[in-house]
């Protein structure tokens, strides 16, 4: 049986970076690693994507059917990236994941103007530089943070990603 690793986080939190390192690391040390983010679940909705379609609790529903369908693999790790704050995104991720599985749950953390000027300097970013969407994501977040599971919080405004990639790697 697969472990799951839940990364989640502020928009430009580091979610993308230290879930690509954490699975490099993985592959060094032998282990396969599948990296699914909801995001590019999202992305899938043709046009301007689940966000402006009203289909985001689809999305996330979707990304936890594809995180569930790579657990019932013989894959080492499957690595779950992305905004799942609140309880509806937790039970769709979470809704069909072995008893079994071992989950390692982690939050990114970095304060908004880390954030902004992280999505500003990224011009492959979209809609996360947009200064009024950022920061209301970014409250959306500071909000729920209290209610979102956690077994492992990393500051990525102190840590580089392969700081923190390997910390994650420590707790698998």
């Amino acid at each position: 049986m697969a472990d799951l690793v839940t990364i989640v986080g502020p928009i430009a939190g580091g979610k993308g970076v230290v879930s690509a390192r954490l699975a490099a690391l993985l592959e060094e040390r032998g282990s396969t690693a599948v990296l699914v983010d909801v995001d590019d679940v999202a992305d899938m909705v043709r046009g301007r994507g689940a966000g402006t379609a009203w289909l985001w609790p689809a999305a996330h529903a979707v990304h936890g059917a594809l995180v569930a369908g790579w657990l019932a693999t013989a894959v080492d790790v499957v690595i779950a990236v992305g905004n799942i704050y609140d309880e509806e995104e937790q039970r769709a991720l979470e809704v069909a994941v072995p008893a079994a599985a071992r989950v390692v749950r982690v939050v990114l953390d970095a304060p908004l103007a880390v954030t902004w000027e992280r999505a500003n300097g990224d011009p492959a970013r979209g809609i996360s530089r947009e200064r009024g969407f950022h920061e209301r994501r970014h409250a959306r977040f500071r909000a729920l943070l209290p209610a979102i599971p956690a077994d492992l919080t990393l500051d990525t405004t102190t840590l580089t990603p392969e700081e923190s990639a390997r910390a994650i790697l420590a707790h698998l």
